[in-house]
């Protein structure tokens, strides 16, 4: 193995060796301490960098070979996050990798372990943190072993129901209003230090939720003060955080700003033989271009290395974007084989015209917001970018409006073959508010979406906004979609789930999209919902099991033209169910409707029912000049009740034209398993000369 600056074209890459057991004073060419301790790999990240800046340097400013940096087992506790410029990138011949050692799981910490417990008479656990009493620290998460633990908080959290139990409601005869927060009388907690303390609440409707810091109580009416952006209202369910008193379960904790005690309620039987690191950061590594001068991040690769210990910041409800890894004027770059959380944040933010990144094969659990964001206006917006095959689970730990990949604004993306589990909003979704912060042209293809929107409702696990009002070239094609929850509350603080949700959601104006080979089943309001937009296709979808409806046409207003829908599959049990729902209902929102098959499971009679349309029942509905060519008999699906609607040999559909869905390429294996050499290389279209050409 040649290490240093070697001319020859011909020479091995270069390497650089990081370990917690190294020295910034050795060389960083060794991959491990030699005997007598006086060389070995290099102890941070920081230095590597400048080593290979050094090397650049020692060229004319340019690589001559591969850079690869390998982090040796372990945890490495980054003092500041790693900043890499321009002049940290590799090139398209030379690229920069930092990456595991082989066979070794090192793991990128933005956290400082916490020590020097002791146990007090009261069975808690204590620590002072001198920095957090001397005001240079503050942090919201606490690791505890491989967990994240609970903040003190009343109620406490309900181990097993922590969706559905334990709540405080504002009850019913609350006034709405944004300063204050209403507490029912019998639940009122006799605390006597408000100091530091904040709510969690899932304001108005509960699309989101909220993070607001306490501006004082008025005991004798039983109310705390806040300030909120959004109404608080009747029903709307909240928990208090942050209080000493309300230190009473395993598993909390409790950091005093003034004194910097750290307090803990172990649930750990070993500990404080354990792990224990608080966030010092709310960002890990930051690759920061300008692309106003033409001088981008590029060619730089993350491979099989852990990320964790981020915080996360208060702000606003709809657009948190803390995040491990920021990516702001970046292009040719790659994270693979990754693995994020617990986290506060995103694992990866895109911004500032990034483009051409590559995100694949990652794992993302545990995470306080979600799995990869992307953020700007039109002009500016992240594109061309590849989100495939990552594993992501278990989002929305401390901001509930989040998704597995959220592109706020951003165009020509490919979000495929990803497994999204066990989300508190979307599985995806796709923002255009407007023309000057507009998403179009991205493709959504065979990703898996399982057990999606657990705690907020009006909501679909694919979910697009529309309100440029323009054809948006967004393709939504051959995904998985399962069990699309919803929850909400009512005035009086009872909790309804599952409620209000869509497995595809076309929200307000969504136009010109392609919906094609989707399955989705297990939902309420329906598996697709074409709110307002027009001139969209759908077209051999699979649509099993809305509770309430399963297709749904919602005019916002006469504008509403051209959706066309056929050779799609409905099928569903429920006996009160509508089949098409249409609020608002005019027949221009629908310019073709037909060679679709209905079923339904429960015996209703679609020849008589008024519940099948708007305009009636199936005869009815045809004669409105829908459905003409369609049929009404049992799909034969391979095993509906193991959720496999593949279809048997001889089913009615294939004689309406419906193609089989490649459900083998469903998934991260799909993607793996996809039989071509380069996915990469085959996803990732050319640079654009633009990011809004042909917007």
């Amino acid at each position: 193995m040649l290490l240093g600056g070697l001319n020859s074209a011909a020479a091995d890459p270069v390497v650089f060796f990081v370990s917690p057991q190294g020295n910034d004073k050795w060389s960083g060419c060794q991959e491990s301490p030699n005997l007598i301790g006086t060389d070995g790999p290099f102890r941070t990240l920081p230095r590597a960098r400048d080593a290979i800046r050094d090397l650049k340097a020692q060229n004319g400013g340019t690589l001559l070979d591969p850079v690869t940096v390998y982090l040796r087992d372990g945890d490495h506790f980054l003092g500041a996050p790693l900043m890499l410029g321009p002049d940290d990138s590799g090139t398209a011949e030379n690229p920069i990798t930092f990456a595991a050692y082989p066979g070794e799981s090192p793991r990128l910490s933005g956290g400082r372990l916490i020590d020097g417990w002791t146990r007090r008479p009261d069975g808690l656990w204590s620590t002072v943190v001198p920095d957090v009493a001397e005001g240079r620290w503050y942090f919201r998460n606490l690791r505890v072993g491989s967990s994240l633990a609970i903040r003190a908080r009343y109620p406490n959290r309900d181990e097993i129901e922590p969706r559905m139990g334990r709540w405080l409601f504002v009850p019913s005869t609350a006034v709405t209003r944004q300063d204050r927060i209403q507490v029912a009388d019998d639940a009122w907690p006799s605390f006597s230090d408000w100091q530091g303390a904040e709510v969690v609440i899932f304001p108005s409707y509960g699309w989101v939720n909220a993070i607001l810091s306490t501006q004082g109580v008025d005991s004798q009416a039983h109310a705390i003060r806040v300030s909120s952006s959004q109404e608080i209202r009747p029903g709307n369910r909240f928990y208090v955080t942050n209080l000493r008193e309300a230190l009473d379960a395993p598993g909390e904790w409790y950091l005093d700003r003034a004194t910097g005690e750290l307090l803990y309620q172990a649930r750990e039987a070993e500990f404080p033989d354990v792990q224990v690191v608080a966030p010092a950061m709310d960002r890990l590594i930051v690759l920061e271009g300008d692309p106003g001068a033409d001088r981008w991040v590029e060619n730089i690769r993350f491979e099989n290395l852990g990320f964790i210990d981020a915080d996360y910041t208060l702000g606003g409800y709809y657009a948190q974007a803390d995040s491990a890894i920021w990516m702001s004027g970046a292009r040719n770059c790659e994270v693979t084989h990754c693995d994020f959380g617990p986290l506060g944040g995103y694992a990866i933010r895109m911004a500032n015209q990034t483009h051409r990144i590559s995100v694949t094969r990652n794992t993302m659990t545990q995470m306080g917001e979600g799995g990869v964001i992307m953020l700007g206006a039109t002009a500016n917006q992240p594109y061309d970018n590849l989100i495939a095959a990552n594993e992501i689970a278990d989002i929305g730990q401390v901001y509930a409006h989040v998704a597995g990949v959220y592109v706020t604004t951003g165009s020509g993306n490919q979000i495929i073959h990803n497994r999204i589990r066990r989300t508190t909003r979307y599985g995806i979704s796709l923002k255009s508010l407007d023309a000057a912060n507009a998403s179009h042209d991205n493709v959504i293809e065979y990703n898996e979406l399982v057990d999606t929107n657990l705690e907020t409702n009006d909501t679909g696990a694919i979910e697009t906004l529309g309100r440029d009002q323009q054809p948006s070239g967004n393709r939504i094609r051959f995904n998985l979609i399962r069990n699309v929850v919803g929850l909400g509350t009512d005035a009086s603080g009872r909790i309804t789930t599952p409620y209000f949700t869509w497995g595809i959601y076309l929200d307000d104006y969504s136009s010109g999209t392609m919906v094609e080979g989707n399955i989705v089943s297990g939902t309420v309001f329906g598996g697709l919902d074409l709110h307002g937009g027009s001139g969209n296709t759908v077209v051999n979808n699979v649509f099993v099991d809305g509770s309430q409806m399963n297709v749904w046409v919602q005019p916002i207003d006469g504008s509403m033209q051209g959706n066309v829908y056929y050779s799609n599959i409905t099928v569903y049990q429920e006996p009160t169910a509508r089949c098409w729902n249409a609020p608002n209902w005019h027949r221009s929102a629908l310019a073709s409707v037909d060679y679709n098959l209905y079923w339904h499971t429960g015996g209703l009679d679609f020849l008589t029912s008024p519940l099948f349309s708007p305009e009636g029942s199936f005869p009815q509905w045809q004669a409105a000049g829908f459905d003409r060519s369609s049929r009404i008999a049992d799909p034969l699906f391979v095993d509906p009740l193991g959720h496999d609607y593949r279809l048997m040999s001889g089913s009615p559909a294939y004689d309406l034209g419906f193609q089989d869905i490649p459900v083998d390429r469903i998934g991260p294996e799909g993607f793996l398993n996809c039989g071509e050499s380069s996915p990469v290389e085959r996803k990732i279209s050319p640079d654009r000369a633009s990011p809004t050409e042909g917007e």
